[in-house]
């Protein structure tokens, strides 16, 4: 388990997989969180069962957590890694917030502050990386106003609902995240 300021991740249980359905057929939820394989319950029950691993073990390369509320433990979205690289010290953060009432309420900068410690101080890793739809462009704003940096754009790279949208590529260094002024901030309030 790891705790942010006002969030903690836990590891995803069996019992999550209605919450889970629940937000994957929800459009607004599907355009930050792209790692789900299905709508359907038994698959989602299926996904729960893999996605299970300790980050630190050298041998995983995609972790996924439920994110509760601190106060009241309520689930409210998904965080994770994806393609951990360790040998080329990187990870890809993957996030979503499926609770609607949740969302725009500073949530996601404290999944982002926990998700880079775990990158950077759990794992060791130089870089961070998070790839967001054109089409999602609160995500995008939100991440580079938080400190990411454009890398690139994979021009109609995803097909969604109909149409083929450019894909960003947005990167954040070690050294780029010690430096921002937020984050310790943002720790201080939870230390």
């Amino acid at each position: 388990m790891w705790k942010g300021r006002k969030i903690i991740f836990r590891p995803l249980e069996f019992r999550d997989a209605a919450t889970l359905q629940k937000w994957y057929v929800d459009k607004d939820f599907r355009l930050g969180y792209n790692e789900y394989a299905s709508v359907d319950l038994e698959t989602i029950q299926q996904e729960i069962a893999t996605l299970g691993g300790n980050v630190q073990d050298p041998r995983v390369e995609k972790v996924v957590y439920m994110v509760q509320r601190k106060n009241d433990r309520r689930p409210i979205g998904l965080a994770g890694l994806r393609n951990i690289d360790r040998r080329n010290g990187n990870a890809e953060i993957i996030l979503g917030i499926g609770e609607k009432d949740m969302r725009l309420a500073g949530y996601g900068v404290d999944i982002l502050i926990l998700l880079l410690d775990i990158v950077f101080y759990q794992l060791g890793l130089e870089k961070a990386y998070y790839s967001v739809n054109d089409n999602n462009g609160l995500g995008l704003r939100s991440a580079l106003s938080f400190g990411f940096i454009s890398e690139g754009k994979m021009r109609k790279q995803v097909f969604v609902e109909g149409n083929y949208v450019d894909l960003w590529i947005l990167g954040l260094l070690k050294e780029e995240y010690e430096a921002l002024p937020i984050v310790p901030k943002w720790k201080k309030r939870y230390s």
